[in-house]
């Protein structure tokens, strides 16, 4: 009887520290996107934002996607956001990317369209991050732009192909420079 009641204590004590431990947060835990936001400004000009929402988020209603257009011979800056807008308030992921920076990159394919993306913004390794860039014309054409942001937690490196590492999101904004 002695060593059931020690017993009992044991196990009640075990399982009184089990559930009080504390709760630690994964960090590489995968974020919802339900929206990214582009906001390109020319020298001397407003700010234009586009986006990209889907806030069922994937396999329900097709997401809303601005029709980004420019003007020819432009230089504009740049500014990313991700957000997850199926919570009230919405989340901005941007900060959690940033903080996150060695293990995120994005990645910009212009395809038909005669705009060249440069001066990525970097981790601190000196590698492209992307939250900030400069985004360049020239003469009038019609194509999309792709955004990519990739997870690469340790496996970041210079010249890394955008097949490289986990996608977070994809998306893709008929561009038209006229």
């Amino acid at each position: 009887m002695k060593y059931m009641k020690m017993s009992a204590a044991v196990i009640l004590a075990g399982l009184m520290i089990t559930g009080c431990k504390k709760d630690d947060h994964d960090h590489s835990e995968e974020e919802l996107i339900t929206s990214v936001k582009v906001t390109l400004t020319a020298q001397g000009s407003t700010p234009q934002t586009f986006t990209w929402k889907d806030i069922d988020g994937p396999g329900g209603n097709a997401p809303q996607i601005s029709e980004i257009i420019l003007a020819p011979n432009k230089t504009y800056a740049c500014q990313l956001e991700f957000l997850d807008e199926s919570k009230t308030p919405a989340e901005d992921i941007t900060a959690e990317i940033v903080a996150e920076a060695d293990e995120h990159e994005i990645y910009f394919q212009p395809t038909g369209v005669n705009v060249a993306v440069s001066n990525l913004n970097k981790d601190s390794k000196n590698l492209p991050l992307g939250t900030t860039s400069t985004w360049t014309t020239t003469g009038a054409s019609n194509g999309s732009v792709k955004i990519t942001l990739k997870h690469k937690p340790g496996i970041k490196a210079a010249g890394d192909p955008v097949t490289k590492g986990e996608t977070d999101i994809e998306v893709s904004f008929t561009t038209k420079v006229q």
